[in-house]
């Protein structure tokens, strides 16, 4: 028997059991469906994050805090106060190899009001430089200046969903306007254009003021210390040097001991890239293997029917035996129909994954999807493999018959 008139039956057995073969083929169907849509999600979260860092520019160094103590025990990183205004003007001063310096001073949430709106978003203390540092860009008005945080002025620029969310539209009707924060009365005096989403993180839902203002009025008299020193390398080429020169002065300025651990921690953005992608890799993988548990019970469905085929097809075989047909060409045509079935809901379930990875962004505002060819070609393959692989046990089984028992089969 050849190939194609092995395909030729597997067809013919098929089309004599429609609904059968189409239940058959529906397990596999959305388990491929969905491993294809949910990687889709976890490769476009991937992708859409990625960006966010290399939006940023390649030069980018952060420098945050490491842990504090209490009765012995950690904290966690980030958590101590040991970064302060002096740290940022050293690196400034100092670095050779550094262009810019931004410091930031997380306030954290607050309640932003105007009018009979309220929202709640994060506000950040900031310097001038921290625009072109971290590559942000202001659709309207103007971005924190020198003399703000000279003045310790009580001005404020909008993230491009605040200004939404107090229920203002357009947007640009709140420049010069007053808001309030935490009860306290800000001018704005710029809003900024969309960044979007960074992670977890919703970058447009910030408000940004000048980093003594956060400092002083939301953090306290005499409050010196920052959470974050963004550091713009001069060049993506000089970036692991300006790092141990970033390293070396704030060793100096904290009196640490050669070899001993540092106080703070430094992450250039290859390090944040890698952190991420393996993250969000780890998440797409999650994701695929809790679909890809529907695609065993689609291959012990396939399984299951073929078992039934055989059982129904006795004569059948016994038929073909009589007539000359080998053990080899009764186990052949039975793998060819699972492995038939199982490639056709692949091909159904690629069909269903994509649409269903295209129409999701569409549905849920934020997500992003990201279907590559590399995912749909591997899917097909599984399809193919689980229609071969459990179709062996029911073409074994009906290999096995022989033409006379086969024959007296009622």
């Amino acid at each position: 028997m050849n190939p194609w008139d092995g395909i030729r039956i597997a067809l013919s057995g098929l089309a004599a059991n429609k609904a059968r073969a189409a239940l058959t083929i529906l397990g596999i169907v959305i388990g491929i469906a969905a491993v294809i849509s949910l990687v889709a999600v976890g490769q476009g979260a991937q992708a859409q994050v990625t960006q966010r860092l290399r939006d940023m520019g390649s030069n980018l160094l952060v420098v945050t805090p490491g842990a504090s103590f209490f009765r012995g025990v950690s904290r966690g990183a980030g958590t101590s106060a040991n970064l302060t205004n002096d740290d940022v003007a050293a690196i400034a001063q100092q670095g050779t190899l550094i262009a810019a310096v931004a410091p930031q001073y997380n306030v954290g949430s607050v309640q932003a009001a105007y009018g009979s709106e309220n929202t709640r978003t994060t506000l950040l203390g900031v310097s001038p430089e921290y625009l072109a540092v971290l590559n942000w860009r202001v659709a309207q008005g103007r971005f924190v200046a020198e003399d703000d945080l000279t003045n310790i002025a009580q001005v404020c620029v909008l993230g491009a969903g605040v200004a939404e969310d107090l229920g203002v539209n357009p947007a640009s009707t709140l420049l010069g306007k007053e808001i309030k924060i935490n009860r306290q009365n800000y001018t704005v005096i710029g809003l900024m254009a969309v960044k979007g989403q960074s992670g977890i993180t919703n970058q447009d839902n910030q408000i940004f003021i000048p980093l003594t203002t956060g400092q002083l009025r939301l953090g306290g008299a005499g409050t010196r210390t920052v959470q974050a020193i963004n550091v713009q390398a001069a060049s993506a080429e000089v970036v692991d040097l300006a790092e141990a020169e970033l390293t070396a002065i704030l060793r100096a300025r904290h009196g640490l001991a050669p070899g001993g651990a540092s106080d703070f921690r430094v992450q250039n953005q290859v390090e944040m890239l890698e952190a991420v992608e393996e993250t969000t890799g780890a998440f797409t993988v999650l994701l695929g293997s809790i679909a890809a548990i529907s695609l065993l019970v689609g291959g012990i469905g396939i399984m299951n029917i073929m078992l039934v085929s055989v059982i129904e097809r006795t004569r059948e075989i016994g038929i073909r035996r009589a007539v000359g047909a080998r053990s080899s060409d009764i186990l052949a045509q039975f793998l060819i129909e699972s492995t038939m079935l199982g490639s056709m809901g692949g091909i159904l379930g690629i069909v269903l994954g994509y649409f269903s990875a295209q129409a999701l962004p569409r549905l849920v505002e934020g997500y992003t999807t990201l279907v590559s060819p590399a995912s749909m070609v591997l899917a097909l393959c599984v399809s193919l493999a689980i229609g071969l692989f459990f179709g062996v046990v029911p073409a074994m089984r009906a290999a096995r018959l022989t033409p006379v028992e086969a024959l007296r089969y009622e």
